[in-house]
């Protein structure tokens, strides 16, 4: 179940708000958001956050294996590095979803070269 703090948080993470009865938002500052505007959130937010969250796991995953592209890079095996590291900087045109506990679904991760 989505809640209306979670999506104003990923939106607004900036700004001050209580959340009331998961319906009514009170804003500690000038700034608001309009029933409908709050509405349209609500629909991105899916979407949206298993991008992000796309994103957060393959950045991981390229930065253990930035070594790997070094010019002293002891293995043979480079070449096929190079290639998956492009497959997960690629896996962004994939369209992911999450399932009811919030987790990824809907991806192919690339395998990595065996060493």
């Amino acid at each position: 179940m989505i809640r209306l703090s979670d999506v104003l948080l990923f939106y607004h993470n900036d700004k001050k708000f209580i959340v009331k009865n998961e319906s009514e938002v009170k804003w500690s500052d000038s700034f608001s958001l309009t029933d409908s505007e709050v509405s349209d959130l609500i629909c991105s937010y899916p979407a949206d956050y298993s991008l992000h969250l796309l994103r957060q796991q393959r950045n991981q995953l390229l930065a253990a294996t930035d070594w790997r592209m070094a010019s002293d890079y002891p293995g043979a095996n480079q070449t096929e590095w190079q290639t998956y590291r492009q497959a997960l900087r690629d896996i962004t045109t994939q369209t992911p979803s999450l399932d009811a506990d919030g987790n990824l679904t809907g991806i192919t991760w690339p395998t990595p070269p065996n060493d």
